[in-house]
């Protein structure tokens, strides 16, 4: 079945939606955005860019909530950082000591997050990518807003960088108020540069210069500190934005760089109507989610941008089963120890008794048949204790079976929710399985409910009650019957 995926890019100037089912481009929509919304990357107007983004997703028909955000680069920072061997729980500390040296912002300003990539021998090398915290806060309250659950996020630069092939690259990416500058090299992009435009609209020629300027100093650089590695003079320049679609003056920045200026070529088939140049940085998160690692010279090829406060939290089946397995397993613990003590305190009363029967014996021998008849009495106490033994054995068996019956409706239950319906509550008893929660839409609740049925663990399926939501999704109850 094919994956379907939702991305949104944001930046000063528009929305961008691009909307796949497998390799296949379904929707796409850009909405551009007034002056004064967003402002160097921090949207400033958080309700008014919501209800773009409400109204976008609207128009174009998209119920999901779950998506997967592309963000521009401007005032993030990226760093390859190179530690010794450290064990695991020091190396956290290890990369907030060394982002505080090196970075030109305090970390207590900035969500940091990482991957580790190849290093030399003895050594350990993160890619640190750091987002400012005033930014980032101001981007996931408009989704809260907007009712979109993000669980990706990358920048641009890094996105553009995935679709090169090669681990040597040069990109520069042209956007309305700003361009970006990519160098990979050994498929870690560095340096990577998102300078803005001087003022909102510069004609082509002030762009040109610009930017030749710019990529001019960022290859210089790059080869100055790495002489043993310098970028070859035939590595062309890939473009992509607003630039790809300007061959005069691709041609103009080729003849100043004195390298080919190319198109970066689109990995999705675009139709009719689809600018793809326009819509990169959406077709790498797709190429992200979908295959994080194949076919690209990227390195930081799986990190997650996404930073820990605002990434979601599913719906565990680990922790969905702890509860009644831990409910049975303090039963069978409390059973066993009051089955076992009263065992004991029977054995130990009737070895006493046994023992004081004996020396009766040696000393009256007269009276052998009274005694007799009072061994025989103790035997039977310690065959009856053998049979509680038995029946405590059979009592475990039960459990057993019980709690194999429960873990295996919960999983079902788990298992069979479509990717767009969430649970907020699941209780079982003996004979019913009580589920509560959330579906965008009576087909997607319905959709569920016919899995559940499909699985023919459950006698009967009675809905308790459906409302719908302000936010016009469907909250649901539901009780499973299980059996006695």
């Amino acid at each position: 079945m094919a994956q379907k995926v939702v991305t949104l890019y944001l930046d000063d100037t528009s929305l961008r939606l691009l909307v796949t089912d497998g390799k296949r481009i379904k929707k796409w929509a850009d909405v551009p955005l007034e002056p004064g919304m967003v402002k160097n990357a921090v949207i400033l107007k958080q309700e008014e860019v919501a209800a773009k983004i409400k109204q976008l997703f609207k128009v174009r028909k998209i119920n999901t909530k779950k998506i997967i955000l592309g963000v521009s680069g401007l005032h993030c920072l990226t760093r390859p950082i190179l530690l010794p061997q450290l064990p695991k729980d020091m190396l956290e500390e290890a990369i907030r000591r060394e982002a505080k040296r090196i970075l030109p912002v305090s970390p207590e300003q900035l969500y940091l997050q990482w991957q580790s990539i190849p290093a030399p021998e003895g050594k350990l090398q993160v890619f640190l990518v750091a987002i400012t915290r005033t930014a980032a806060d101001a981007l996931f309250s408009t989704l809260r807003l907007a009712g979109l659950k993000p669980d990706l996020m990358d920048l641009k630069p890094m996105l553009l960088a995935r679709m090169i092939k090669d681990t040597m690259a040069i990109m520069v990416d042209v956007q309305p108020t700003e361009f970006d500058i990519v160098v990979m090299a050994g498929g870690i992009p560095q340096p990577v540069r998102t300078v803005p435009f001087p003022n909102e609209a510069p004609a082509w020629p002030e762009k040109i210069s610009l930017i030749k300027e710019d990529v001019s100093r960022t290859i210089e650089f790059y080869n100055t500190n790495n002489p043993e590695t310098p970028l070859a003079a035939t590595l062309p320049v890939w473009t992509s934005g607003e630039l790809a679609n300007e061959a005069e003056q691709c041609q103009v920045l080729s003849d100043g760089l004195n390298r080919p200026v190319l198109p970066l070529p689109s990995p999705f088939e675009s139709p009719d109507g689809l600018d793809p140049n326009r819509y990169m940085a959406n077709m790498g998160l797709v190429l992200k989610k979908m295959s994080p690692s194949n076919g690209t010279g990227l390195s930081v090829n799986s990190l997650n941008l996404l930073p820990t406060v605002y990434q979601p939290e599913p719906i565990s089946l680990t922790r969905v089963l702890a509860v009644p397995g831990a409910v049975i397993a303090v039963s069978l613990l409390l059973f066993l120890a009051l089955m076992t003590q009263s065992t004991s305190t029977d054995i130990t009363e009737t070895q006493n008794q046994l023992n004081t029967t004996n020396q009766l014996l040696q000393q009256k021998m007269a009276q052998r048949q009274q005694y007799i008849d009072a061994m025989a009495e103790l035997e039977q106490k310690v065959t009856n204790a053998e049979t509680s033994g038995g029946n405590f054995a059979a009592a475990v068996s039960n459990l057993e079976v019980r709690s194999e019956k429960v873990n295996g409706n919960l999983e079902v239950t788990v298992n069979s929710l479509p990717e767009t319906v969430s649970l907020t509550s699941i209780s079982h008893t003996s004979n019913a399985l009580t589920i509560k929660g959330q579906a965008p839409s009576e087909a997607d609740f319905l959709s569920y409910l016919r899995e559940l049925e499909a699985s023919e663990r459950f006698s009967s399926i009675t809905i308790t009650n459906l409302r719908i939501t302000a936010q016009d999704n469907i909250d649901f109850s539901v009780i499973l019957g299980v059996g006695g």
